[in-house]
C-alpha cells in the first residue's frame, strides 16, 4: 500500500467514525441536529494529526482517534462561536444558531465536546486529561479574545498569546498525545512545540483570508473580524503604521458593506496584507526543522508539504 492510499484510509476511516456517533446522538436527539456535531469541514486538523502520528510511529486507531478527537472539539467550538458571533453561515450553509436560536447551537457545541471526549478515552485516562486542558486553554483564549472585542490597542504579542490559546490548543494537544503513544526515539517537546506554531500559522492565514476570501469560497461572509470589532494581525499593523492607522480607526467596526473594500485597499496599498504573510512565512519555515527531526522520514516529508500548503492554501 502506498503512502498516500495510507493517509487516504485514515481519512476515510476517520470520516467513518465520525458519521457513526453522528448517527447513536440521531437516534436520540433526531439526524438533522445530530448532523451539526461531526460535521466535518477542510480536515485540516485531521490531517495534520495523521501525519504527525505517522511521522512518530503511532499506531493507526490511536491516530485516527487522536484526529476524530480534534475534529470534534474544533466543531464544538465552531458551534459556540457562531452563537457568540450571530454567525449566520458556516461552510456554505446555515448555521443551526441562525435556524433555531443559540440555545441549540450551544447546546449542539456542548455535545460535540463529549464525543470528542469520548474519542480521547480511546486512547487513554492521560488522553483525556490533557485534553480537558486543552479545552480550558482554548476557553482563556476565547475570553480574552472577547475582552478585546472593540478595542483597537491589541499589540502583536498579545494576538499571539490568544492565537497560542484558542487555535493551538488543539494542535499542541495532538502533538503531546501522539508523542507520548510514539514508540520511537524522539524529542517529546518537538511535537507540542510544532503544535502551537502550527496553530498561530493557521489562525494567521485565516485571519488574512476574512479580508480576501469570497463568500462563495470561505463559505461564510468576508470581514467578520472588522465587522465585530475584532483586530488580527492586519489590523494591527495597520495601527502601527502612521500613514493608515487613522483611515483604519474611521472603518473599524463598521457594518456597511463598502467598508470591507475600503480596508482590503488600504491594507494591500499599504503593504500590511503582504507583511502579515511574510509573518506567516517566517512561522511555517521555522517549523520546517522541527518536522524534519521527526523520526519516520517519508511521512515527516508529507508533513512538510502540509505545512507548506497551510500557508499557501486559499481556501
Amino acid at each position: 500500500m502506498t503512502t498516500t492510499e495510507t493517509l487516504d484510509g485514515s481519512l476515510d476511516r476517520v470520516r467513518s467514525g465520525l458519521e457513526r456517533r453522528v448517527a447513536a446522538l440521531g437516534g436520540r436527539v433526531g439526524d438533522h441536529l445530530a448532523s451539526y456535531v461531526g460535521q466535518p469541514g477542510k480536515l485540516l486538523r485531521a490531517r495534520y494529526t495523521l501525519l504527525l502520528g505517522r511521522a512518530l510511529g503511532v499506531e493507526p486507531p490511536t491516530a485516527e482517534s487522536a484526529a476524530r478527537a480534534v475534529e470534534l472539539v474544533h466543531n464544538a467550538s465552531l458551534l459556540h462561536d457562531d452563537c457568540i458571533d450571530e454567525g449566520l453561515l458556516r461552510r456554505g450553509v446555515p448555521t443551526p444558531n441562525a435556524l433555531f436560536g443559540d440555545r441549540t447551537g450551544i447546546l449542539l457545541g456542548d455535545l460535540a465536546f463529549t464525543q470528542g471526549m469520548a474519542e480521547a478515552a480511546l486512547i487513554s485516562a492521560e488522553a483525556v486529561r490533557s485534553l480537558v486542558e486543552a479545552v480550558q486553554e482554548m476557553t482563556v483564549g476565547e475570553l480574552q479574545e472577547e475582552f478585546l472585542k472593540g478595542s483597537l490597542n491589541v499589540s502583536a504579542e498579545g494576538y499571539y498569546g490568544v492565537a497560542a490559546r484558542k487555535t493551538s490548543a488543539l494542535f499542541k494537544w495532538a502533538g503531546r498525545v501522539l508523542s507520548e503513544e510514539s514508540p520511537l526515539e524522539h524529542d517529546p517537546d518537538g511535537p507540542p512545540r510544532l503544535g502551537v506554531a502550527a496553530g498561530i500559522l493557521l489562525q494567521i492565514v485565516d485571519d488574512i483570508h476574512d479580508f480576501t476570501l469570497s463568500e462563495a469560497v470561505a463559505g461564510k461572509a468576508p470581514g467578520q473580524d472588522l465587522h465585530n470589532g475584532r483586530l488580527t494581525l492586519p489590523g494591527i499593523l495597520a495601527m502601527d503604521d502612521d500613514a493608515s492607522r487613522a483611515r483604519w480607526t474611521a472603518l473599524w467596526g463598521s457594518r456597511q458593506p463598502a467598508a470591507l473594500d475600503d480596508a482590503l485597499a488600504l491594507l494591500g496599498e499599504r503593504g500590511h496584507l503582504d507583511a502579515a504573510r511574510a509573518e506567516a512565512r517566517r512561522i511555517m519555515e521555522a517549523m520546517l526543522p522541527w518536522v524534519d527531526a521527526l523520526p519516520v522520514r517519508a511521512p515527516a516529508g508529507e508533513l512538510r508539504e502540509f505545512m507548506t500548503l497551510m500557508f499557501r492554501r486559499e481556501f
